[in-house]
Parts: structure tokens; sequence; C-alpha cells
């Protein structure tokens, strides 16, 4: 699942059949879908990245015999079109998971099969174009995310490990001294603070959260009081930051206590950096919300002051194999408030929770 740049626009990959699912977002937050959604894509899209000027959005796809990521042109009403392009690559990287570079001139691939990070560099064009530097990252590499000033690329590796590289002017990766950097198990989705000082790092087994301030060659230094949370029973697998950075909120993978559910947490950012949680964990009513199935779109209601917030999932399903979509909204500044409703929607089941 990807936000445009503007806000306007929601994807979701389908991995169960084939397609892009695409959605408007209102001016309240709720979701509506595109006419023309879901967009037919040669096989299952397990991820998707979209270019900074919001012209063009990126999958990985197979067609069942080829791996690779295929690139999409957004029409003016931000309806992606036919695939234009489709860079090939190794059998397993179609189960990748992708991120985009600032200045959209590169995409990098989590080849979590053959435990390595590929660059795919954008053309002028916006095509993302194979033959890329290929380098090797930590056991399973997930979800990476580049920092927001675009230096640092960062790899979680489910074997326990984060490995961090430095960003070349061309694109081209060079791991930093002492990277890979010990965390705790399972790391899932990385998040930054807005001025690229800080990364926080959930944790899918144990339920923590990892906070490192990143130093200047890359580096990575365990904020005070690092970890923090720590539900055992539970599994934290996607952290997103606020606009403010105020903020940060763990997308649980599942929980394995008597509420069954996944859950939102949110957490107040204190001057330090540590992190404190501050209200209690909303109920999505979703179930195995995994990998890159959050986001934050940035849009913002006369009655909300925080951007909405969108997940991706279903109740009794794998939300990335169902291609369904939760959303919500803050009615107080980042604050999570339990609110929930359901409604259909044509890939599977759309539920409604007020953030």
């Amino acid at each position: 699942m990807v936000a445009a740049p503007s806000g306007d626009h929601v994807y979701v990959g389908l991995t169960v059949g084939a397609g892009i699912a695409a959605f408007a977002v209102n001016p309240e937050g709720t979701l509506a879908d595109l006419p023309g959604s879901p967009v037919a894509t040669a096989g299952p899209t397990a991820t998707l990245a979209v270019a900074p000027d919001g012209k063009h959005l990126y999958g990985t796809t197979t067609d069942g015999l080829r791996g690779g990521v295929s690139t999409y042109e957004i029409g003016p009403g931000g309806l992606p079109g036919p695939a234009v392009a489709f860079a090939e690559l190794d059998s397993t990287s179609h189960f990748g998971m992708l991120t985009i570079a600032p200045d959209g001139r590169n995409l990098y691939l989590a080849d979590g099969a053959g435990n390595q990070i590929v660059q795919l560099p954008v053309d002028g064009n916006g095509i993302a174009r194979p033959g890329g530097q290929r380098i090797p990252a930590g056991g399973m590499p997930v979800s990476p995310g580049v920092t927001p000033d675009g230096r640092f690329l960062f790899s979680p590796n489910e074997s326990g490990t984060v490995s961090v590289y430095r960003i070349a002017a061309d694109g081209v990766l060079t791991e930093v001294p002492g990277s890979p950097f010990r965390t705790g198990i399972i790391p899932h989705g990385v998040t930054f603070s807005p001025d690229s000082t800080r990364a926080y790092v959930p944790h899918a087994i144990l339920n923590t959260i990892a906070g490192y301030a990143i130093g200047p060659d890359g580096g990575l230094t365990p904020l005070p009081g690092s970890p923090y949370g720590g539900i055992p029973i539970d599994s934290s697998g996607r952290a997103l930051t606020s606009r403010d950075g105020r903020r940060v909120y763990i997308i649980e993978v599942a929980s394995f206590s008597d509420r069954g559910s996944a859950h939102v947490r949110t957490y107040d950012v204190l001057p330090d950096g540590a992190l404190r949680e501050s209200e209690r964990a909303v109920d999505t009513g979703l179930i195995f919300p995994d990998g890159p199935c959050a986001v934050i779109t940035g849009r913002r209601s006369a009655d909300a002051r925080a951007g909405p917030f969108a997940l991706r999932g279903r109740p009794g399903a794998d939300p990335c194999r169902a291609g369904s979509v939760a959303r919500g909204r803050s009615r107080q500044p980042g604050v999570a408030r339990p609110d929930v409703r359901r409604g259909g929607m044509r890939n599977g089941v759309r539920a409604r929770s007020r953030l």
C-alpha cells in the first residue's frame, strides 16, 4: 500500500488474482474506488512505490515465469494505466519489497530470498530500469526505507540486524562502518524522524521498538530507554512517523492475546527521541496486516487536525493476499481513537477506523 504525494489517492497491490486497486481519499478521509479500479496487471503485485512527483507507480510483479518491477503511468484522475515497462529481475525478486529515493531517481528492492538489495535506476521518463547495483544484505531483508534527506538506506533483516548504506549521488550503495547493527528479533518496517536524525525499528517478536540516533556517517546509537513497549503476545510489524515528527504509530502484524485482531499504538516522541506510549491501543478489526500495509495520507479535513490513516487488512484473512483496506483519521492531533466501522469493497472488506 502506498499513498500519492498529494494525499489524494491510495494504491493497493493485489496478490490474489492480479491488479492494483486505486482509491480516492475524500475530504473527510473516507476512501472511494476510482472508476476503472482495479487496474489489471500481468500477475500478482506484492509491493508498490510511487514517484515523488506522483506521475508514476512501480510494483513488484510476476507473470508466473518472470519476476521484476513494472512501471505504470498515473493519469490526471489518479488511475494508473497499463504497465509501460517491465524491469526483469531474478525469479524470486517479485516477492521483495520496494522503496524509492526522495529524488525519485532510484528504486531499491529488498530481495529477501536472495539476501540482497537491488538498485533500479529510474530514467528521465520515469521508467524503472534493470542493471543497477546488487549489494549483500543481512539474512531475509524486508521493508527497506530511505531517510527523508536521501542520504541513507536502511534494511531491516529478519535475522535480527539492520543494514545501513550510504547513498551516493548516482544511487550506488556503500555499507556504513559497523553495519549490520544488531537489533531485536525479526525487525520490520523502519520509520524516521523528519530531520533524518533518528530511526525507529519495530520487532515482530517481543513487540518492542528500537530507537536509534543516526550519526553523520550512518552509524546507529541506541536512544535513551530503547527498546520501548513490549507485549510478548503481540507482534509489531510497521512503524510510521507523523508529519510533524511528534508521534510514532506502531501497527501490529497480529495479536495473539484474547483480543485477536491487530492494533495501532500511539507513542509520543520525547525531546531526547525516546518513545512513550500515550493512548490505549486501537483495535483495527483486521487480521495479520503484514508488510507495507499502512500509510498516512497527509490530507486534512475540517474536523480532523491529523491526516487520515489507512491500513490494509481483512478480518479472518491475510490482508496482503486479500487486498483489502482499513482507513481512519484523528479527531485530536495524532491521537488514535477507537470507532470501528466496516463496509463492502470490490476486493474484500474495507474497515473504517476513526483514529
